[in-house]
C-alpha cells in the first residue's frame, strides 16, 4: 500500500503534468516532480507540498537513458519504492504540414516518442509492480505530425502493454542498480490518456487529471494497454480569466450600488481572490498586472466623462444659439 502512494510525474513545470502533479500532492502522495527546467520542477514540488503532499524535484532530461534511469533510482533511494509513473508527452506544433521543417518533426519524435521508449523501457525493467500512465499530446487531422506523433505513442505503449509475459530474469546491478526481478510480477501496467486539446488550467483540465487518477487507482487493475480519450471543454476566454475585480470593471451589466469600497463586488473576499488566483496557476505578477489593467479602465472610464461633459456643453450652446437665432428671425 505504500508504494501506491508514491509516483513520479514528468513534465511538472506546466500545463497537464503540473495539474496531475498537484491532484496528487493534494490527495496526500508523495510526489516526485521531474522537468528538464529544474526551477519549474521546485515551484511545482513547493506547490505540491503546500497542497498537502511529500514531494521531491528532479531535473530529468526524459531524452536520455541516463537521466531517466538516474530519476528512478533517486526515488528508490528516498522512498525505497515507486508505486506509479505520469508520463506527459507535451511537446506540440501547429504549424502547417507543408512548412513544418525536417527540425522541427525531429524535435517533436525526439520530445515525445523518444521520451516516451525511454520511460517505458526503463519502467518496464525496474518497476515490478505498479502502473504507467502516458498522456499524450492532442493530434488532430488539421496537424497530420501531432496525429502522426500521438499514433506513434499510442502503437508503442500498447504493443508494449499486450507483450508477451517474459521469464523473470537477473538484472545486473551495474546495470539497474541491483534491483532484483520478481517472479509474476515483471512489469507494470501501462495505459494512455488521450486529451482532446492541450493543456488550459487546471480547472478546465480537470478531467484529464481524473482520467489519470483512475487509471492510477486499484479501481484500473485489470486494465492494461487501454487508450483512454478525454474530451476537454473548451478553454476559457480571456475575459474569465481575468481577476474578479477586472471582470466586474469590464461588465456594464454590474450597477454602481453592487461594488463595495474598494470597487470589488458586495461580499468579494480577498480570500476567494487568492484561491482564485492559486486555482488558475496565476501569481503575484498576475495581480499586479490586473492592477495595471483596472488602472488603465478607470483612466479610460475618467476620459469618456470629460468627453461626455464636453459634448453636453457644446450641445447647450448649440441649442441656445439656436433658440437665438430663431428669435432674432421672427
Amino acid at each position: 500500500m505504500k508504494s501506491a502512494r508514491v509516483v513520479l510525474v514528468t513534465n511538472v513545470g506546466q500545463g497537464f503534468g503540473r495539474a496531475v502533479a498537484l491532484s496528487f500532492g493534494h490527495a496526500g502522495y508523495d510526489v516526485v516532480c521531474a522537468d528538464p527546467d529544474v526551477d519549474l520542477a521546485s515551484k511545482t514540488a513547493a506547490e505540491v507540498e503546500e497542497v498537502g503532499g511529500q514531494s521531491i524535484p528532479v531535473q530529468v532530461d526524459m531524452t536520455s537513458l541516463l537521466e531517466v534511469r538516474s530519476a528512478f533510482a533517486k526515488v528508490f533511494e528516498i522512498f525505497g519504492v515507486l508505486g506509479g509513473v505520469v508520463h506527459v508527452a507535451n511537446q506540440t506544433s501547429y504549424a502547417r504540414f507543408d512548412d513544418l521543417s525536417e527540425s522541427e518533426f525531429a524535435e517533436l519524435l525526439r520530445e515525445d516518442v523518444t521520451s516516451t521508449f525511454l520511460l517505458l523501457r526503463t519502467a518496464n525493467r525496474l518497476l515490478r509492480s505498479g502502473w504507467v500512465v502516458i498522456v499524450t499530446p492532442p493530434g488532430t487531422p488539421e496537424h497530420p505530425q501531432m496525429a502522426g506523433i500521438q499514433g506513434a505513442i499510442n502503437g508503442l505503449a500498447t504493443a508494449i502493454a499486450h507483450a508477451p509475459e517474459r521469464a523473470p530474469v537477473a538484472v545486473r546491478a551495474s546495470d539497474a542498480y541491483g534491483f532484483e526481478t520478481e517472479p509474476g510480477s515483471v512489469r507494470p501496467r501501462i495505459n494512455l490518456v488521450v486529451p482532446s486539446r492541450a493543456a488550459s488550467d487546471p480547472r478546465s483540465d480537470a478531467p484529464l487529471v481524473h482520467a489519470v487518477r483512475f487509471l492510477g487507482s486499484a479501481a484500473a487493475s485489470g486494465m492494461q494497454g487501454a487508450v483512454l480519450p478525454v474530451e476537454l471543454p473548451p478553454p476559457p476566454k480571456v475575459v474569465e480569466t481575468l481577476l474578479p475585480e477586472v471582470q466586474a470593471a469590464l461588465d456594464d451589466t454590474v450597477r454602481q450600488g453592487d461594488l463595495d469600497d474598494d470597487g470589488l463586488p458586495d461580499a468579494f473576499d480577498d480570500t476567494e481572490l487568492r484561491d482564485e488566483i492559486t486555482a488558475a496557476g496565476l501569481d503575484d505578477s498576475s495581480l499586479e498586472g490586473a492592477d495595471a489593467t483596472l488602472e488603465r479602465l478607470e483612466e479610460a472610464a475618467e476620459q469618456a466623462d470629460r468627453q461626455r461633459g464636453t459634448a453636453e456643453e457644446t450641445a447647450a450652446r448649440l441649442r441656445w444659439e439656436a433658440a437665438d437665432l430663431g428669435g432674432w428671425q421672427r
